[in-house]
């Protein structure tokens, strides 16, 4: 089996070729092309090409996309307009009246994607058991349309007051829109997300609009990429839940794609995990322009419904992954004498100083460049050239601003205040959730991640580090590693008893009917379908509710609420009154597997020809000579002891002083504390 994943970050487009059966991976790093992200996928294409690599013949082709989040993070999403119950049109301006800092004297809430004049009432409304208490206006229906017209609208998101329960009016109006404006994409809330909540609902329908007819276009320029590659099997898009699905279905509920491109470093770290029989493990990418974290525990990935993009929520199942501003580009500046690196970031275009492609600032690129950790003659590989000289020349001048005696002072600090940045998210998703990351073990990649593992291990006091075989585009190769899936929720809000049972039984057995149509669409017999079933519960008067697996008997489905909620509150009460919420339902279908080439086996001392050179590098404030050694031609087995350089075609791996490395036959690399003392560094 052959199979493709295509992983484009803000920096570079991640390509990876996998063929199972040789157990080979061709892989291929190039810059990102942000304007046109599909221009970055088809140079890659083409590099295969290059080395007469047939393309026609592929089984799988993924692709993990940052499109939508960009859309969103820049607002950069297209002309919008909202249709609400009348007096319900300011829903996504009030919010939840919720801070994201407590203790700001001067708080900033973000600005709704939709403004004022672009939201409109209409009179309608449905109680709260989804039946009609006003009929809806079809009158304000043509004065709507009027109005958008005018006003140049591309885009619509409808969301009516408990049209989960009973989507009629909506789809009233999404037809008599259609009718007049058929090229107008339309995004109903009752068939986005059909949950109650009117605020969330309504911002993730608002969000569904906003970049439906940009993900559109985008996957339509992606198809004819690769179907000038001759790529007959249909590509498939990584979801913000860590499943895939075809184009089609993510083009019809485009929000689903939101976090697709941080995904699949979160796929890739469980992979590795899988693979070597570790529990709990913190996930650590670290990219061109930002740094993805998440936690394993248990082993198992945290899928939440409480994520957010630029503080807009996202209540749809996705991964729990933590994102900053932080990566290989994050621009160093000095600000009322304080050093600051990130979250503005060189990006692709033009990059870091050292690139020579017009970047004036320094970034953390350029300062790993000044300590010598970075080969200008090596970097990725060798296809692209980077330059000392405009490193320290745009260095120099942060030092001086900083009054610091040498450049690789200032270098070194650019580091220290960016792997600071890092250690804070590591902890959001660790030890602010009560977990001990000591515990824990970490796994890095992305083309800065190996390069800065060790240091950044040390401030959480974990001991053990892996670094899986392609670390540089270990996101991509995670594409491979999802399933297909289909997920569904439906909003119930009854009483936990038995009598509510068989009123779950049918309506589970709509969302089960809806995900097997789905599967069966994408080419599977229902044989191959498995069908997941989740309830969300809480105690009456509660906020917010947990998931917990769904049972055909009333005792069960209580026991498994209380046992979670004593673990997320450190209590339970079972004899509180509970209530159903959602319910939930996953299609999966899973796609085969595939493994590696094992490496051949070696002693613990590296041979001669893995051996590149004595270099002097600048480590801890001090220069030191180090050995550098090329991972192409270590075998199993082998072991180095820090300080140490390991350099492949799409990363470089640091050993840092007090570790010791060794090669597993799977190709990871495994690095262990020497040190069993060290602290945790203060922050």
């Amino acid at each position: 089996m052959k199979c493709l994943g295509i992983d484009i970050g803000g920096t570079f487009t991640d390509l990876i070729l996998v063929d199972s059966e040789k157990g080979l991976a061709t892989l291929h790093k190039v810059s990102s092309t942000p304007n046109n992200q599909s221009i970055g996928t088809q140079q890659g294409l083409e590099l295969f090409k290059e080395k007469s690599i047939e393309l026609s013949n592929l089984d799988v082709v993924v692709h993990g996309t940052t499109v939508a989040t960009n859309a969103i993070l820049e607002q950069k999403g297209v002309k919008t307009a909202l249709v609400a119950t009348v007096g319900f049109t300011d829903v996504i301006e009030i919010g939840r009246q919720n801070r994201s800092n407590l203790y700001s004297f001067y708080p900033k809430r973000v600005d709704p994607l939709i403004p004022r004049e672009l939201r409109f009432g209409i009179s309608e409304r449905l109680d709260s058991e989804g039946n009609i208490v006003v009929p809806l206006d079809t009158d304000g229906i043509n004065v709507i349309i009027e109005k958008i017209q005018k006003l140049g609208v591309q885009s619509l998101a409808i969301s009516l007051l408990f049209s989960f329960f009973n989507p009629t009016h909506e789809i009233m109006i999404g037809q008599k829109i259609k009718e007049v404006l058929p090229n107008l994409h339309i995004s109903r809330s009752s068939w986005v997300l059909p949950v109650f909540r009117e605020f969330d609902r309504t911002s993730v329908t608002v969000l569904d609009a906003y970049i439906a007819p940009i993900m559109k276009n985008y996957f339509n320029s992606f198809m004819e990429v690769i179907q000038k590659q001759d790529i007959t099997n249909p590509p498939l898009i990584l979801l913000s839940s860590g499943g895939v699905t075809q184009i089609k279905n993510a083009a019809e509920k485009s929000v689903e794609t939101v976090l697709s491109g941080l995904a699949g470093g979160v796929l890739g770290g469980y992979y590795s995990s899988q693979l070597l029989q570790l529990k709990d493990v913190i996930t650590l990418d670290i990219g061109g322009t930002s740094t993805d974290v998440a936690s394993i525990v248990n082993g198992k990935i945290e899928i939440t419904s409480e994520n957010t993009v630029s503080d807009h929520p996202i209540p749809l199942p996705t991964i729990a992954v933590q994102t900053i501003g932080a990566g290989g580009g994050s621009i160093a500046r000095q600000q009322h004498g304080i050093l600051h690196v990130g979250p503005e970031s060189a990006g692709a275009d033009p990059g870091p100083a050292c690139y020579e492609k017009g970047g004036n600032y320094p970034t953390v690129t350029d300062a790993n460049l000044i300590r010598r950790l970075l080969n200008p003659n090596f970097f990725c590989s060798g296809t692209i050239k980077i330059s000392s000289e405009k490193a320290e020349e745009v260095m120099i001048k942060l030092s001086e601003n900083l009054s610091l005696k040498s450049l690789e002072e200032a270098a070194e600090g650019v580091i220290e205040v960016f792997e600071n940045n890092v250690a804070l998210a590591l902890r959001k998703v660790s030890t602010e959730k009560g977990l001990d990351s000591r515990n824990f073990t970490l796994c890095c990649f992305g083309g800065g991640g190996p390069l800065h593992a060790c240091s950044l291990a040390d401030r959480l006091s974990i001991s053990k580090v892996i670094v899986p075989p392609y670390p540089g585009v270990w996101s991509a190769f995670g594409l491979l590693t999802a399933d297909i899936k289909h997920n569904f929720t439906k909003s119930i809000i009854k009483p936990l008893n038995q009598l509510v049972l068989p009123l779950l039984d049918s309506s589970f057995e709509e969302l089960v009917h809806e995900g097997i149509k789905l599967c069966i669409e994408d080419g599977f017999s229902q044989d191959d379908i498995i069908i997941v079933k989740s309830v969300d519960i809480r105690l009456v008067g509660q906020s917010y509710e947990i998931t917990v697996p769904f049972s055909d008997t009333f005792d069960e489905i209580s026991e498994s609420f209380d046992k979670a909620h004593e673990q997320a509150y450190g209590y339970s009460s079972p004899e509180a009154p509970h209530e159903i919420i959602n319910i939930r339902v996953s299609a999966l279908v899973q796609l085969p597997k595939f493994s590696l080439a094992k490496l051949p086996h070696g002693g613990e001392e590296p041979s001669p020809e893995s051996f590149l050179e004595v270099r002097r590098v600048f480590l801890h404030g001090k220069w030191e000579e180090v050995n550098v050694y090329r991972k192409l031609h270590l075998c199993s087995g082998n072991k180095i002891i820090g300080p140490s350089i390991i350099e492949q075609a799409d990363s470089t791996i640091l050993v840092d002083s007090g570790w010791m490395m060794e090669v597993l036959e799977d190709g990871h690399i495994i690095m262990k504390r020497m040190q069993e003392d060290k602290t945790e560094h203060e922050t």
